[in-house]
């Protein structure tokens, strides 16, 4: 998956995320037309001793207190510097909490840094295979991979094709950059393929505000 670079060196994707952080909160909720962050955000809170633990697309830090409470540290990471911003500003006084720049797919950890690893709402926009193959890499062996993404799986016609206008009334455009919508079984074969072994999934529904997108938690270890 390539990205577009501008003579700057920023590239398309962090371009959109920079203009879109003060807008994404309400807007992404907009979007996926129903609470699904949040029910994915009661997920992890059932997560404990996390240990080192790793962030990437922290976005505007929705997920990260959550991280923060269920782990020894955590650096929280985005590829938009302004997200990045809004994180460390919003963990303020956070002692165990650090935020910085970082593409996931290419970052600048050492081997085996990590306990855990956690994708908030990230893997669906980036390159999947070189972001599972970094993760394998940061972690230390025996490390625990956490992901969310969105999915269609499900979904009718109709559903997609509100996605579709709410995306277009947001961010001016169909879908984010780099956007893959994974199904439970493309998603399993892809983080088994990257060296971990699945050790569950869970397909999560919105039944109050049906025709918005479904959430898929998974949870994974090293091999």
């Amino acid at each position: 998956m390539t990205s577009c670079v501008y003579p700057s060196g920023v590239t398309d994707a962090e371009k959109f995320w920079d203009r879109a952080s003060g807008v994404y909160d309400g807007g992404i909720d907009y979007v996926f037309g129903n609470s699904m962050r949040h029910i994915l955000l009661a997920e992890l809170e059932k997560e404990r001793d996390l240990c080192r633990t790793v962030e990437f697309g922290c976005g505007t830090g929705f997920f990260t207190p959550a991280l923060a409470t269920r782990s020894e540290s955590v650096v929280a990471t985005d590829l938009s510097g302004q997200m990045v911003s809004l994180t460390r500003e919003k963990m303020k006084g956070v002692p165990n909490v650090s935020a910085q720049k970082e593409n996931c797919e290419k970052t600048t950890f050492a081997s085996g840094t990590f306990d855990s690893a956690f994708l908030g709402l990230t893997l669906n926009m980036v390159d999947g295979p070189a972001t599972i193959s970094e993760m394998h890499r940061i972690l230390k062996p025996g490390g625990r991979l956490f992901i969310t993404v969105p999915t269609n799986e499900g979904i009718g016609i109709g559903g997609l094709f509100g996605v579709i206008l709410r995306n277009l009334k947001v961010f001016r455009r169909v879908r984010q950059p780099g956007t893959v919508l994974y199904t439970q079984k493309s998603l399993h074969d892809l983080v088994e393929k990257g060296g971990f072994s699945v050790q569950s999934m869970e397909m999560l529904t919105d039944r109050e505000h049906p025709g918005g997108f479904h959430g898929i938690y998974m949870r994974a270890m090293k091999r």
